[in-house]
């Protein structure tokens, strides 16, 4: 066992014996918004020593990020090229490794992540909610956009890269967390929906980009072509993120169409209402300027994203079937009425056009 596992274990003794010396008002408080209690020196050696370890090879990580920011900085003065770009990006990612690196092993950081006190602002912070997204979240997301076809039916294959999550108020869906968030591909109820969601994406980038933001539903039925067609439900751009800015606003966006609510026609199977977040060009560094002249309810995922250079980041997605609610929202709402679905009516061959039996014969 490494000194710094059994490090670990000691402060998390340490703390625990420490609480117990708390009254019954200070656990209240400590249950509410817990504070981290450094165990006291002297008591363990081998923790010490840790401490020391951890403090040498911190300033040693430090150091070596001095470095690369200085030559960051000349090439960054460098004239571009591809080449260059390259370089620029790969001493990026080494300063970002190296930053979390150096602050990892702290047990205070491992404390507060476990315990939710995360500051995104600092890049272990960062590291470590990258590594718990890829370990506990992304890996359900890749299997529902698989099992339930958003995968290749909007989007071909893809790893999302940021974790989107909506909320639509208490109530919306019968599985949600406590925080009103659900599991991709949950079933959300219509009536829920129908006021636009809080949006929550955690990115992992400390620089801002520029975002496009879409919500598409994918299986609304083309009754001329005999086939499906996509629905445009929401569309905004220019929607600025970085990882301690989470928050998707409308205020500080631009609305190219406003939220429609989800509407599952009567007699469709459910629909997979899916939210995806798209880089914007240049990395996100650029602005998009949409006509809403030029976009319908129609336009489609692949549409939007080759016109305007979108690059598809993050998604998550819900599901409806139709419910008594759809009726008052093509009524209240859309102001429209409300469609119908079915099989198409078995053709008997043996029925002529007004219905009753063909003759076998005909006098020619």
């Amino acid at each position: 066992m490494s000194i710094l596992r059994i490090a670990f274990r000691v402060s998390r003794a340490c703390s625990s014996m420490s609480t117990r010396t708390f009254s019954v008002q200070s656990i209240a408080r400590s249950a509410a918004e817990p504070v981290y209690k450094a165990p006291a020196l002297g008591v363990n050696k081998t923790y010490d020593e840790a401490l020391k370890i951890i403090a040498e090879d911190r300033i040693k990580r430090l150091a070596e990020v001095k470095k690369m920011e200085a030559s960051l900085a000349e090439l960054l003065k460098a004239s571009p090229s591809v080449a260059r770009d390259a370089e620029i990006a790969q001493l990026k990612d080494n300063i970002f490794s190296q930053e979390a690196y150096a602050e990892i092993n702290d047990p205070e950081i491992q404390w507060r992540f476990k315990h939710g006190q995360i500051d995104m602002s600092k890049a272990v912070f960062r590291y470590m909610q990258s590594k718990q997204f890829q370990r506990e979240t992304l890996p359900v997301i890749q299997q529902r956009i698989s099992q339930m076809f958003v995968t290749p039916d909007l989007l071909p294959s893809f790893t999302p890269s940021l974790n989107v999550q909506l909320d639509f108020g208490p109530g919306s869906s019968p599985s949600a967390s406590t925080n009103n968030y659900f599991e991709t591909g949950s079933y959300l109820l219509p009536g829920k929906t129908i006021k636009e969601p809080k949006v929550n994406v955690t990115s992992f980038h400390s620089e801002q980009k520029y975002y496009t933001v879409a919500l598409i539903d994918p299986d609304m039925p083309d009754v001329e072509n005999e086939t499906f067609k996509q629905q445009l439900h929401w569309l905004m751009t220019n929607v600025p993120l970085s990882a301690t800015q989470m928050e998707v606003s409308a205020g500080n966006a631009d609305v190219i169409l406003p939220y429609l609510p989800p509407h599952p026609p009567k007699g469709t199977r459910y629909h997979r209402y899916t939210l995806l977040l798209a880089e914007q060009p240049n990395g996100g560094q650029d602005k998009v300027q949409i006509a809403q002249s030029d976009i319908s309810r129609e336009t489609t995922l692949r549409e939007l994203c080759s016109q305007y250079g979108l690059n598809v980041k993050g998604l998550t997605f819900f599901r409806q079937v139709w419910d008594k609610d759809v009726s008052r929202i093509y009524t209240d709402v859309l102001k429209q009425s409300e469609p119908t679905y079915g099989k198409q009516p078995k053709v008997d061959e043996l029925l002529d056009e007004t219905g009753q039996k063909k003759k076998k014969y005909v006098n020619l």
